[in-house]
């Protein structure tokens, strides 16, 4: 039985220099000196890293506050995983966090507990990947859960959101040499329901990819890293493509370009004399990971503002945002955070005439940028023509300065059509007036918040 001790640290938010806040990830690491490269990785995804020892009996300095993930990165203790997690996972039992097991050799039950998993040979930039892939699912199923369930108490709309069960057929890509180790991992796939196709050049393989979507791409660099690099990049490149998981199957004992195919987009690499029940489970993990990012996406689209928005489809409506903020309220005083909103006046300026229509249409093209600007957990709402409050979750003051300034500079810098019928004058320039409120006491709320931004504008 493990003593897991957990004695608990004073933290503070920490904010990168464009003023938002840090993600915070938690490593659980049994060997400091092999998880340098994967605290620097994830430093370099610029998230604040907070380290916790395991020393095979005790686990010690867990922070209160919930990070935005949990790596478990066990290199002498893999087989004390399940028991970390679950330790974990009741400490933080009041909010969900994703855990992402990284292990140095597979053991019995080993993926217990965890939501993702990774076993060696794993690279340190394929670690940090893995946890920022992890922590945007997070974020996309707890902003979904908040809308649904303020569309369903408040709205009556109750949505059919897609299936995310995992026995669905996956969708693998093959490219490159049908070589015999390629086609041992072609059958052991087969031989487990996925759906493969092989591309046996890169023009057939790019004909493929812009046909139906697949689940995985794996490429064949057996004998040379060309065309799997270029492959992989372009990938990369392409909006649609860009999520799409890059395997390449390599000789281990040859190939050294581990940190070039990362770079290149790669998302993991196999060896071919790994057993062919590993390598199809690692496909398979990185496919199931991309079916499940593309419906929470496919989802969050089909919470619409066909109920919710305001007149003219363009924004949240006042209502809706009245009933999602104690949502958001509730979440931040379980993270500890703080939830920023951000009041806008839109005040348009021309040197000619202008039309009406032609301030309506500037308007609507505004709310349609503030609404692709903001993260997925953050709310625009529009309350009048000419005035909209953009709900931050997880924001501090500092940061929502910051993102007042960057609204107000990217509006000063757009010109719209005025509608007249000489160019001679310029066209319609719209600065924006923005005030804040910050909240980070939740518990005795002496003013409704709302009402008093409204106000202000």
């Amino acid at each position: 039985m493990l003593d897991m001790a957990v004695n608990i640290q004073n933290d503070s938010l920490e904010l990168v220099a464009n003023g938002t806040s840090k993600t915070r990830v938690l490593i659980v690491m049994d060997h400091p000196g092999e998880s340098r490269d994967v605290v620097m990785n994830l430093r370099r995804l610029e998230l604040d890293v907070q380290l916790c020892l395991f020393d095979g009996q005790i686990l010690s300095s867990i922070p209160n506050r919930a990070p935005d993930a949990v790596l478990c990165h066990l290199i002498e203790y893999p087989q004390h995983g399940p028991k970390l997690a679950r330790v974990i996972r009741s400490h933080y039992k009041n909010y969900p966090v994703p855990i992402v097991g990284a292990m140095s050799t597979p053991a019995a039950g080993a993926s217990e507990g965890f939501d993702s998993m990774l076993f060696a040979p794993m690279h340190a930039s394929q670690i940090a990947n893995r946890v920022n892939a992890m922590i945007r699912l997070g974020v996309m199923e707890a902003e979904i859960s908040r809308r649904q369930e303020t569309l369903r108490e408040v709205f009556g709309e109750t949505l059919e959101l897609g299936d995310l069960s995992v026995n669905r057929k996956f969708r693998v890509l093959f490219i490159g040499k049908a070589t015999p180790s390629f086609m041992v991992i072609v059958n052991a796939l087969q031989d487990k329901g996925v759906e493969v196709t092989a591309a046996f050049t890169s023009f057939s393989a790019f004909d493929y990819l812009h046909g139906d979507p697949f689940d995985a791409v794996v490429m064949n660099a057996l004998e040379q890293t060309e065309p799997a690099f270029s492959i992989s990049e372009a990938m990369r490149r392409n909006s649609k493509l860009y999520h799409t998981p890059t395997l390449f199957l390599v000789n281990g004992d040859m190939f050294k370009d581990h940190e070039a195919a990362y770079k290149h987009g790669v998302r993991d690499i196999i060896d071919q004399k790994a057993p062919s029940e590993e390598i199809s489970g690692r496909i398979i993990e990185l496919a199931n990971y991309h079916r499940v990012h593309e419906q929470l996406k496919a989802d969050y689209s089909m919470l619409s503002l066909a109920v919710a928005g305001d007149k003219t489809g363009t924004a949240y409506s006042e209502k809706f945002l009245r009933a999602h903020l104690p949502r958001l309220f509730r979440d931040a005083e379980k993270l500890k955070t703080s939830v920023s909103l951000i009041g806008i006046k839109l005040v348009p300026s021309c040197k000619g005439d202008v039309s009406n229509e032609a301030i309506t249409s500037a308007y609507c093209q505004i709310a349609n940028l503030l609404t692709g600007l903001v993260r997925m957990q953050d709310v625009v709402c529009r309350i009048e023509q000419n005035k909209f409050i953009i709900a931050f979750f997880d924001t501090e003051a500092s940061a929502a300065e910051t993102i007042g300034q960057r609204i107000r500079s990217l509006l000063d810098s757009n010109i719209y059509d005025a509608g007249m019928k000489s160019v001679k004058l310029g066209g319609l320039s719209v600065s924006a007036e923005t005030t804040i409120r910050v909240l980070d006491s939740f518990t005795n709320i002496q003013n409704n918040p709302l009402d008093d931004l409204i106000s202000s504008l």
